[in-house]
């Protein structure tokens, strides 16, 4: 695969661990998913904390596989609102984009601290896990994508076309 390293090497090497992560989680989640059908249409089994292990295993590669993609820049763009500016313009609607993720990822880690704060303590209802632990892949890849942004335009890697 494509690496467009950082050039932090903490935060690359945080990113290539979060790689493996994501990666787990994705085959954990295809193994659970295959299990509960199995288990479901053969011997009419249901179990909760499978199919709670499952959703967090979807939210978790999700979550964590955001900041590799924004690394390696294959994040999605829906772009056709800066095409309507002039290439001149264009670097700095593409800044003030960037700048605005950023800002998203700190709201979003201050208000997940606040909640973390009041529900924090609570366990999830099949797997019993405390809220702090459930959601830290989240936080993580929040963290993460805030990082790798904040690197990218210090390094000023953001191109608009």
């Amino acid at each position: 695969m494509e690496r467009n390293g950082s050039g932090n090497k903490l935060l690359d090497r945080l990113l290539l661990l979060v790689e493996y992560l994501s990666m787990g989680t994705l085959v954990l989640l295809a193994i659970l998913i295959l299990l509960q059908i199995a288990l479901r249409n053969l011997f009419s089994i249901a179990f909760a904390w499978l199919d709670e292990l499952s959703r967090w295993c979807q939210v978790s590669m999700v979550y964590l596989s955001v900041p590799l993609l924004s690394q390696r820049n294959q994040l999605l763009e829906v772009d056709s609102f800066v095409k309507i500016f002039p290439s001149s313009l264009r670097s700095i609607v593409a800044l003030f984009s960037e700048v605005l993720t950023v800002a998203f990822c700190a709201v979003f880690l201050w208000s997940g601290y606040a909640l973390m704060e009041k529900a924090g303590t609570v366990k999830t209802p099949a797997l019993g896990l405390p809220n702090n632990l459930f959601f830290v892949p989240v936080f993580l890849g929040m963290v993460l994508l805030g990082g790798t942004i904040l690197q990218a335009i210090l390094q000023k890697k953001w191109r608009p076309e």
